[in-house]
């Protein structure tokens, strides 16, 4: 600021109310003292507004103020410096440099919409503001800015694609990853253009530097890391459906027990029905040598529908034995192919392994090729190790999907043991009532033969009280005629 603008009384008073705190006031004093400019003195008497603030105490807070009630329009400021040349309009930017470190949001939004401008200049002057902001406290990680800033690469004007190189390698420092890929992505969608690969080149020269190589490792394995605990949840859920499993089979082995007892139970008084009906059978052999017809037709539709039961139990049993065969052909073609799958998985590692050695001794051996180096283990990284990572994946996806598998043949056959212990309880029921219809018919036999002798006492008795009364007339037929003999 020259003698005659510091002894202005405006720029005194501001000065005044600066030091005084009451920076409202100096803010309006400022309005009018840049409303009162024309195009010729305008950027001017900015400039000295600029150095006197920024040499005083809450200076900064004003500046701020200005900016935040569009007395300062950035936009309109940066096409105002379009118009002067290349040095002068830098040395009025590196006035804004301390304050586009310190309050980056103020700069920050007008950043993308600039850089769309018509005027080259004003595109290069926001890529020198964007390098300012990178260069301070504030992270920018903005994609969509970071991508615009991409696309000047290609522009027409050698020396905004020199400003955004710089800006690009400038927020590289702190987002290598996010530099990269937007990079690539970029030459990916224009792999002609010459002008723009050697750009880009330059950016991944300075962005990726043999240092940068762990980060990208690290994020490489954080990814992996990621896949490996959604595979870890798909553990323990299958360990919860083995536990599952597992407390199922104790079940049916308690059930198991029970109907082994039961069959005893059973099989015992079986043997007692049988051992009372053969004596039955030998006291009634004793009194009858021969069984009526009707005894004969009940025992057969008893045989007919036992043989009916049992046939009906044997074929159940017969395919119950056939799905489990199957199973378990299905179980040994699965651990085939686990087998197969964990010989391919440690094939994968011991690949990777290699590469990761390769990796070490490059690194061990960086010389005056250093600038090439990090573009072969970029390569190495993106290409075949990511590469046998999604491979890995894929293996243990594949490996998940045959142990459900496993568990869902496991359930099957859980299923079928319940089956078969249901089908041999109604075998069980069958037995009983066959049971009780056998002692039903042998006591009805008990009381045919009871009625049959019954019935042959009756003929006996009749028989007897006939003779006896044939007996009785002869005797007196004979006393009539003995009597009349004697007369």
């Amino acid at each position: 600021m020259d003698k005659n603008n510091q002894n202005n009384p405006e720029i005194i008073k501001i000065k005044d109310f600066v030091k005084d705190d009451r920076l409202d006031d100096a803010v309006k004093i400022i309005a009018l003292y840049l409303g009162d400019s024309n195009q010729d003195n305008y950027l001017n008497r900015l400039e000295n507004i600029f150095e006197m603030l920024l040499s005083l105490h809450g200076g900064r807070m004003v500046l701020r103020f200005l900016i935040e009630q569009l007395i300062i329009d950035i936009p309109s400021l940066l096409e105002h410096l379009s118009k002067r040349d290349s040095v002068l309009r830098y040395s009025f930017l590196l006035l804004l440099k301390t304050l586009c470190e310190n309050e980056c949001d103020l700069f920050l939004p007008h950043s993308e919409d600039l850089l769309d401008s018509p005027d080259p200049n004003v595109r290069e002057a926001d890529l020198q503001l964007i390098i300012f902001m990178a260069g301070g406290e504030i992270d920018i990680e903005d994609e969509s800015l970071v991508n615009k800033i991409v696309l000047t690469l290609a522009d027409e004007k050698d020396f905004v694609v020199e400003k955004a190189i710089q800006a690009l390698i400038t927020i590289g420092r702190r987002h290598p990853s996010l530099i990269t890929k937007a990079v690539t992505n970029f030459v990916k969608e224009q792999p002609e253009n010459e002008k723009m690969k050697t750009a880009v080149d330059t950016v991944l020269k300075s962005v990726v530097t043999v240092e940068k190589i762990d980060e990208l490792v690290e994020e490489s394995h954080k990814e992996a890391i990621l896949d490996e605990r959604s595979l870890e949840k798909e553990k323990i859920e299958r360990i919860d459906k083995e536990l599952d499993l597992k407390k199922k089979e104790i079940e049916i082995k308690i059930k198991k027990l029970e109907l082994k007892e039961k069959e005893k139970d059973l099989e015992e008084k079986i043997i007692q029905e049988r051992e009372k009906t053969l004596k039955l059978n030998e006291v009634t052999l004793e009194q009858e040598t021969t069984v009526s017809s009707d005894l004969e037709i009940l025992p057969k539709k008893v045989i007919k529908q036992l043989k009916k039961e049992e046939t009906e139990i044997i074929d159940k049993e017969l395919e119950l034995k056939k799905k489990e065969i199957e199973i378990k052909k299905k179980k040994l073609e699965l651990e085939e192919k686990e087998k197969d799958l964990e010989e391919k998985i440690i094939q994968e590692r011991e690949k990777t392994l290699k590469l990761k050695e390769e990796i070490l001794e490059q690194e061990t051996t960086v010389g005056s090729d250093l600038e090439i180096l990090p573009k072969k283990v970029q390569k190495q990284l993106k290409k075949e190790e990511s590469h046998i990572i999604d491979k890995e994946i894929e293996l243990k996806k594949k490996e998940i999907e045959i142990k459900k598998k496993k568990l869902e043949l496991e359930f099957k056959e859980r299923e079928i043991e319940e089956l078969a212990i249901q089908e041999k309880e109604k075998a069980l029921k069958i037995k009983e009532e066959l049971i009780e219809k056998e002692t039903e018919l042998s006591n009805v036999e008990i009381e045919l033969h009871q009625k049959k002798i019954e019935e042959k006492e009756q003929r006996i008795l009749e028989s007897e009280l006939e003779r006896a009364e044939e007996k009785i007339k002869k005797l007196k037929e004979e006393d009539s005629h003995n009597s009349d003999e004697n007369s």
